[in-house]
């Protein structure tokens, strides 16, 4: 059987922990320097099959903060390069997407996404940093296996989410399954990762998914605040 190195890249929720305006409880202790909490950035793995070639799930705000603090993601040789060759998005959420603008410096490496992620994207010009003879973009159907450079193989499929914060209304939809939220299955040699970034019920599908994997990356929100 194979392996899956993975590195937490960060797992907090949007803006992070601390968050820059939050003065709950645990954010208090994080404001102060307690010991007690470690700050942490936002939601993002970084996955290898054989320690040379890594994907990204997710590309948060807090990218170039997490690629410094991981050693086997920093460039290796030559004047520039690098050992990410994939980003896979699981939606178009500011949290997951906003990353990809500190990867505007002409490096080679795969976007892959939905449908329905590349469409949000595209529609806004921001992302045009990312040069197109540079990155090659990789539309990826659900509930179909997909081949990644370094032996990697990625299964998207919808969950029950939302759109994107800056798509909501004033009463959003959470239940609905579609292509803009999804979770990603990572295979490699009989190796197995679930990775669901946010879902807002489990489904006997999901359920299914959950239980045949080695490894389950599940939300990260584990309770919230009111004013």
């Amino acid at each position: 059987m194979g392996y899956l190195r993975t590195i937490v890249l960060g797992s907090a929720a949007g803006g992070g922990f601390p968050q820059w305006n939050c003065r709950c409880p645990v954010c208090q202790l994080a404001w102060s320097g307690d010991q007690r909490v470690k700050p942490r950035t936002q939601a993002s793995l970084a996955i290898s099959a054989n320690g040379g070639e890594w994907l990204l799930i997710n590309a948060s705000p807090d990218l170039p903060e997490q690629l410094r603090r991981s050693p086997a993601l920093h460039p290796r040789s030559g004047t520039r390069g690098s050992p990410i060759k994939t980003i896979l998005l699981t939606g178009a959420e500011i949290d997951q997407v906003t990353g990809l603008l500190s990867l505007r410096e002409r490096e080679p490496f795969m976007l892959c996404a939905s449908a329905a992620t590349h469409a949000l994207i595209r529609t806004n010009s921001v992302f045009d940093v990312l040069a197109p003879d540079v990155v090659e973009r990789q539309t990826i159907d659900l509930d179909q296996p997909y081949p990644l450079p370094g032996g990697l193989v990625a299964e998207l499929f919808a969950v029950p989410g939302k759109v994107p914060l800056y798509l909501e209304g004033e009463n959003p939809e959470t239940l609905s399954e579609t292509a803009g939220t999804v979770g990603a299955e990572i295979r490699s040699d009989g190796a197995r990762l679930v990775y669901i970034p946010g879902a807002a019920a489990i489904t006997p599908r999901m359920r299914t998914r959950l239980q045949r994997a080695d490894v389950v990356f599940f939300d990260g929100t584990l309770f919230g605040t009111t004013r």
